[in-house]
C-alpha cells in the first residue's frame, strides 16, 4: 500500500508526530476487504473528509453562490488533528517543541501558497486593469503575512459571489485564520504549562485542558454576540472562528474513549455526510456563519469523526468512513490544500476573460485547470520541499527552491513597487489644476455647452489609476466615524468665521458634496459643518428598518445636537436605492426613517436640503477607463441605474424640506458617462471625485439658491 502524506491544509497528522505530538489513537488503514481490521495507521478516511469539504467549497462558488460550511470543516479537521496532537503532547510530558513546529509548519503552508500568490501578480498585471493592481498587491502581502482575514474585515467586505470585481485572493482569509490559529493556540497552551510548572503533572494536564474549554466557549459566545452586531466583521474574526478549531481539538480527545458500534457507525456516518452536504443548501452562511448556525457543518463532520472510531477497530462494509478511506477518494483529500489555494483565482479569472458568469460547462473546466494546478503544485513544489531531513541537493531540488525563492520575491516585490508608483502617481495628480473648466470642464460640458473646450485625447482628471484616492475633504481630515464609534465628529469648512451654518449630515454620500460646498460657502458667506459616519445615511429607523444599532445610535445623538443648536440649514441626501439578492441596486425610494429625522429638524425651524442620490453603476468606472481606448465608450443606460422621476417629487413631505436633483446633468442623453469632460464623474461604482464634484458646484449652488435663499 503507497503510503500518503497528508495535505497541509490541516497541517496534517504527520504535522502533529512531527512536531512531538502524539497521533490520534484510533487510526484506519485502508480497508482491504468487508470489516477489515484497523491496524497502526493514518486516518484516511478523514482525508476523504477533507476532499469532500473542499469539493463543496469549490462547487458552491462555481455555481450555487452560497456558503457551503466546507471551509468550517477544515478548521474542525485542523483542531482534531493539530490541537489535539498538541494535548497528546501535553499528555506526555513532553510539549511541542516550537524550534521544531513552527520551521515544520512553514515548509507545509507556504510553499505552495508562494507560488499561488506570484502566478495571481502576473495574471493580475495580464487580465486586470491598472485600478485593481494596488488591491491585488496588499492582498498579496496580507497573505504572505497571514494577516488577510482582518484586512477584509477592517475593509467591511461582505461574502458575495464570484465575478469580475471579486478579489483573486480573497478566499486566502480562511488560511490566515489557520496560520493565527496554528502558533496562536501552541503559544498559549505553553504558556499555561509553563505557568503550572510547580503543579503535579495531572494538574498541569487539567490546566491545559480547561484553557481549551473555556476558550471554546468563550470563541463561540463571542460569536453569537458578533454576529448579531457586524456579521461581516465576524466572519473573518479569528476569534470568532476559533471555536470551530478548538471543537475539533476536544473531539480528539473524546475518540480516545470512544466506543461506537458498527451499526452506528454506519447510520452516523451517513446522517454526518447528509448533513454536511444540506448544511449549505438549509443555512445561510453568509449572512449567519460563525455564529450557532456554524454548527451544522461542525456537527456534520463531527459525525463522520466520531464514525470511523468503532469498538471493534474496523470499518464496516457501507460505512461512509470505508467509502472516504478508499483510494481514490482518500487519495484526493492530499490535494485538498493547493487544489482550494488554486479553484478561487482560476473561478475569478475565468470570469474576467469570459466576461461573463461561468456556466456548466465553463464552470467543469475551472474546477478540472484548478485540480491540474493542484496536482502539479503539490507534486513538483510541496512534497520536494517539505522534508527537513538532509539529502543530497540534486540539480532538480536546487532549481525548485530556486524558483519559489523567485516566487517569493516577486509576492514582495511586486506588491512594493507598485505601492511606490501609486504614491508617484498621487503625488503628481495633486499638482493638477482641477478649478480652471478650460480643456476639462466635467459637468459643465453639459451644464454650459460650448463655454469651455474640451481637450482631445487628453487623459482624464484624475486618471483612473488614482481616482479611487480623490476623495472629500472630511476623509482626507479623518473627521469621519466609522464601524461602531458613535462618537459625533464635527469638521468646519467653507468661511469658516460666518454666523450662518450649514450642515452636513449623513453618510459617504453626502460627504462627497462637502468640497463643493465648502467652496461655495468661501465665497458666499456661511460655514459648513461635518457630522458624518460611514455607510449611515441621515435616518431616525427602528431596528426593523436598520439593525445596525451604532447607526441609530449616532443619528439619535446627531439629531439631539442638531435641535439643541440648530443650524440654518441641514444638507443631506434625500433618497436611496433597494437592493436584491445580487447585490445589484433596484428600485429608489424615501425612507420612512429620512423624513422622520427631517420633521424632528422642522420642529425647530432648521430647513433641509435633501438632495436627490446619485445614480449607482452596475461596475467599477475606473475600471472600465483603465482598459478602454476610448474612455466616452464607458457608460450605461440610464434607464438601467436611475428612475425617471425621483420618488421624493411624488411624497408630501415636512415643509422645511427643499428637494434637489443634479442627476439631468450627472446622465444626460439616455446614458450616464463614467468621463465627462475629461474629467472622471466616479471613483467607484457609486462615488463621485471631487474633480467631478468641483465641476458641478455651480450648477449645485444655483439649484440650491433657487429653494433655499441662505445660499
Amino acid at each position: 500500500m503507497t503510503s500518503m502524506t497528508p495535505p497541509p491544509w490541516a497541517a496534517g497528522l504527520s504535522e502533529a508526530r512531527a512536531s512531538g505530538a502524539v497521533a490520534p489513537v484510533r487510526r484506519h488503514a485502508r480497508p482491504r476487504g468487508a470489516g477489515a481490521p484497523a491496524t497502526a495507521g493514518y486516518r484516511h478516511d478523514l482525508d476523504g473528509l477533507r476532499a469532500v469539504a473542499v469539493l463543496l467549497v469549490a462547487v458552491y462558488h462555481v455555481w450555487v453562490h452560497r456558503v457551503s460550511g466546507g471551509v468550517d470543516v477544515f478548521l474542525m479537521l485542523s483542531g482534531f488533528f493539530v490541537g489535539g496532537g498538541l494535548l497528546r503532547s501535553f499528555a506526555r510530558g513532553a510539549p511541542v517543541r516550537l524550534r521544531d513546529y513552527l520551521p515544520r509548519l512553514a515548509r507545509r503552508l507556504l510553499p505552495a501558497l508562494v507560488v499561488v500568490l506570484a502566478a495571481v501578480l502576473v495574471a493580475s498585471m495580464v487580465w486586470l486593469p491598472r485600478t485593481r493592481w494596488g488591491d491585488v498587491s496588499g492582498e498579496t502581502l496580507a497573505s504572505l503575512l497571514y494577516v488577510e482575514n482582518w484586512r477584509l474585515a477592517v475593509g467591511e467586505h461582505t461574502y458575495g459571489a464570484a465575478d469580475a470585481m471579486q478579489s483573486p485572493l480573497q478566499h486566502v482569509w480562511s488560511l490566515s485564520v489557520q496560520g493565527q490559529v496554528f502558533v496562536g493556540v501552541p503559544l498559549l497552551l505553553l504558556a499555561v504549562w509553563w505557568c503550572t510548572r510547580r503543579w503535579a503533572s495531572p494538574a498541569r494536564l487539567s490546566a491545559v485542558h480547561a484553557t481549551v474549554v473555556v476558550l471554546a466557549v468563550a470563541s463561540f459566545f463571542y460569536a453569537l454576540v458578533s454576529v448579531r452586531l457586524d456579521q461581516s466583521f465576524a466572519y473573518y474574526d479569528t476569534f470568532a472562528r476559533l471555536w470551530e478549531y478548538l471543537t475539533g481539538t476536544l473531539l480528539a480527545l473524546a475518540v480516545v474513549r470512544a466506543r461506537v458500534s458498527r451499526g452506528w457507525s454506519v447510520v452516523g456516518g451517513w446522517v454526518g455526510v447528509a448533513v454536511l452536504l444540506a448544511a449549505g443548501l438549509v443555512v445561510d452562511g453568509g449572512s449567519s456563519f460563525p455564529g450557532p448556525a456554524a454548527l451544522v457543518p461542525v456537527a456534520g463532520a463531527a459525525l463522520v469523526v466520531l464514525a470511523g472510531a468503532t469498538s471493534d477497530g474496523r470499518l464496516p462494509r457501507g460505512s461512509v468512513s470505508r467509502l472516504l478511506a478508499s483510494t481514490p477518494v482518500a487519495r484526493a483529500g492530499g490535494y485538498a490544500y493547493t487544489f482550494y489555494l488554486w479553484h478561487w483565482p482560476v473561478l475569478v479569472f475565468a470570469i474576467v476573460v469570459r466576461d461573463r458568469p461561468v456556466g456548466w460547462l465553463a464552470g467543469t473546466a475551472v474546477l478540472l485547470v484548478a485540480g491540474a494546478l493542484a496536482y502539479a503544485t503539490r507534486r513538483w513544489v510541496e512534497v520536494p520541499l517539505r522534508s527537513a531531513t538532509p539529502r543530497p541537493r540534486t540539480d532538480g531540488l536546487r532549481g525548485l527552491r530556486v524558483a519559489v525563492a523567485v516566487a517569493a520575491a516577486l509576492a514582495v516585490a511586486l506588491p512594493l513597487g507598485w505601492f511606490g508608483q501609486l504614491e508617484i502617481q498621487r503625488r503628481s495628480f495633486s499638482t493638477v489644476d482641477t478649478a480652471s473648466f478650460e480643456g476639462f470642464p466635467g459637468a459643465m460640458e453639459v451644464a454650459a455647452p460650448g463655454v469651455f473646450s474640451v481637450e482631445k485625447d487628453a487623459t482624464p482628471v484624475p486618471d483612473p489609476v488614482t481616482a479611487p484616492f480623490d476623495v472629500a475633504l472630511p476623509t482626507r481630515d479623518e473627521c469621519v466615524t466609522y464601524n461602531e464609534d458613535t462618537t459625533v465628529v464635527r469638521c468646519t469648512y467653507g468661511d469658516e468665521t460666518a454666523r450662518t451654518v450649514v450642515a452636513v449630515v449623513g453618510n459617504s454620500h453626502a460627504e462627497q458634496w462637502v468640497d463643493a460646498l465648502s467652496g461655495i460657502g468661501s465665497v458666499s458667506g456661511f460655514r459648513v459643518v461635518t457630522y458624518l459616519k460611514g455607510g449611515c445615511p441621515f435616518s431616525l429607523d427602528t431596528p426593523e428598518e436598520n439593525p445596525w444599532q451604532s447607526c441609530r445610535d449616532w443619528n439619535t445623538e446627531v439629531v439631539e445636537e442638531l435641535v439643541e443648536s440648530p443650524p440654518d440649514a441641514v444638507f443631506t441626501i434625500g433618497t436611496r436605492y433597494s437592493w436584491n439578492d445580487d447585490s445589484i441596486p433596484g428600485n429608489e425610494f424615501v425612507p420612512p426613517g429620512y423624513v422622520r429625522a427631517w420633521e424632528a429638524l422642522d420642529a425647530v425651524g432648521v430647513q433641509v436640503v435633501a438632495l436627490r442620490d446619485t445614480p449607482w453603476l452596475l461596475e467599477s468606472a475606473p475600471d472600465c477607463v483603465a482598459v478602454s481606448n476610448d474612455p466616452t465608450v464607458c457608460a450605461v443606460e440610464a434607464t438601467s441605474v436611475l428612475d425617471v422621476r425621483s420618488p421624493a417629487d411624488d411624497m408630501e413631505l415636512p415643509a422645511n424640506v427643499a428637494l434637489v436633483d443634479l442627476n439631468d446633468i450627472v446622465c444626460f442623453d439616455g446614458v450616464c458617462p463614467y468621463v465627462q469632460g475629461n474629467r472622471m464623474v466616479y471613483r467607484d461604482n457609486n462615488h463621485l471625485t471631487q474633480a467631478y464634484v468641483r465641476s458641478i458646484a455651480p450648477v449645485l449652488e444655483e439649484r440650491v439658491r433657487d429653494v433655499l435663499p441662505v445660499f
